[in-house]
């Protein structure tokens, strides 16, 4: 199986975790809404039917009260219309019994109908004003009020179960949302854990091979990734595996010992902290450290050895000349006189002083094949140097004027210009003269070294 179809496979879990999700939805949603059907087959109808029945008696009884007024012109259409109207709907109530109690209230309406339109047609059969308002107030308007409140038990017992199925709905919605939450927790996290668990199985190969290429890089050229399977991981571990045995055959060859070589020979030269460069008889720079870039006047971290010679300053490159002519010329190593011989070299926004030493680089035979040039950094030295001249000046100089004061004023009181000395304090002053006199030599000869030592630094 390859790659992409064990990566489709891991993800199955997750799939199949929101198809179930979907499955679980798609019921909720379906029981709800055959919940909110029944409640509109069942009840809704019932009660509409009961609320245009009572319209219906209400308008019949409207159209009866006109006739004792003189107007059965408008009482004829409104009666036929609203007593079909009545009948249509009762019918439809009839067809939908479905709560408790509703078959006796619906045939107590049909009773209580049925006399009604008995009495009624009666009452339309009257004359008489007085008579028609007799019948009317004794036996049709008291049967109106029956009809109507049988209408209204009929609506009353259909709203209730309306309230009633709209609250069971509700708790059915609050306990579908808890199962949904649940099952969306609970299908999540099967799915993620069956996933991470096949995807970590996948990766394992992965993590093999990476083991094998960190050993390999290492240094460890035995490694090898042991993969099984027929997909690319398999086929890339298979490809290292090969890469590690050429490039073992290669390490033991004698063209790979001479790179080692050369390879530690760089790492020895980088890791000397002073320039480094390595010159060939010819005068081409063999080799060269990262040091020694900084020499140049741009100051190239990165730069090729062979561009390197032409990038120092001019001075640099004399001296260069300078000391591997000297080597190779047989006159042995190279090296300086003191720090009266160092250079400076501006390098960023610093100035360093180096000394340059040379040594000759001999083959088996004893012929020279190559010249090391080291440039030691003398920055630190020098420094220290120049604080020591500075001290030495510093000190020459405050020393002089307190020193002359002390001989001015030994040599009045000698004299007698404080007053008249006893012998003992004659022999005290004079032996304070001759330590002055000697501490005055001390300080004459530090003004002296003060004074050579710059003029020395500066040749």
């Amino acid at each position: 199986m390859r790659l992409r179809a064990k990566l489709l496979l891991a993800q199955l879990p997750l799939g199949l975790a929101l198809i179930v999700l979907g499955v679980l939805s798609v019921m909720a949603v379906s029981r709800l809404s055959r919940q909110a059907q029944l409640i509109f087959e069942n009840n809704y109808r019932s009660a509409l039917a009961a609320q245009r029945m009572k319209e219906a008696i209400e308008r019949l009884d409207s159209a009866a009260l006109f006739i004792p007024v003189g107007r059965r012109d408008l009482s004829g259409d409104q009666i036929k219309h609203n007593r079909r109207r009545f009948e249509s709907e009762l019918k439809v109530q009839e067809g939908n019994l479905t709560e408790p109690g509703e078959a006796e209230a619906t045939a107590n309406l049909r009773h209580l109908w049925t006399e009604y339109l008995q009495m009624l047609d009666h009452y339309l059969t009257l004359d008489s004003d007085d008579a028609l308002k007799q019948v009317y107030f004794a036996e049709l308007q008291p049967k109106f009020t029956q009809v109507k409140d049988a209408a209204d038990e009929i609506l009353s017992i259909n709203q209730d179960a309306m309230v009633r199925k709209s609250q069971e709905a509700g708790n059915l919605a609050q306990s579908i949302d808890t199962i949904m939450v649940a099952a969306t927790i609970a299908a999540g996290l099967a799915g993620v854990l069956l996933s991470g668990s096949l995807t970590n199985r996948l990766l394992r190969p992965l993590s093999v091979l990476s083991q094998a290429v960190n050993r390999l890089g290492a240094g460890d050229f035995g490694a090898r990734a042991l993969v099984v399977g027929r997909d690319e991981i398999s086929d890339l571990a298979h490809q290292f595996n090969a890469m590690a045995d050429s490039l073992q055959e290669y390490r033991s060859s004698s063209l790979g010992e001479l790179l080692l070589a050369q390879r530690a020979s760089q790492a020895a030269i980088d890791s000397i902290p002073d320039p480094v460069i390595v010159f060939t008889p010819d005068g081409n720079i063999l080799k060269s450290n990262h040091s020694a870039a900084e020499l140049t006047t741009g100051g190239h971290a990165e730069l090729a050895a062979a561009d390197l010679f032409d990038r120092l300053t001019p001075q640099v490159r004399a001296l260069l000349n300078d000391a591997r002519l000297h080597v190779l010329q047989g006159k042995g190593p190279y090296m300086p006189g003191g720090l009266e011989d160092a250079f400076a070299v501006t390098i960023g926004s610093g100035e360093h002083y180096y000394l340059l030493r040379a040594t000759p680089v001999y083959e088996d035979r004893g012929e020279i094949v190559g010249v090391t040039v080291i440039f030691q950094d003398v920055t630190r030295l020098r420094r220290y140097d120049e604080l020591k001249n500075n001290l030495v000046a510093t000190v020459a100089g405050e020393l002089g004027t307190p020193l002359h004061s002390l001989r001015m004023a030994i040599h009045l009181c000698l004299e007698g210009v404080a007053g008249p000395l006893t012998e003992k304090q004659l022999d005290l002053l004079q032996a304070g003269r001759a330590d002055c006199q000697r501490l005055q030599t001390i300080v004459n000869e530090l003004s002296d070294l003060a004074r050579l030592q710059p003029s020395a630094n500066g040749k």
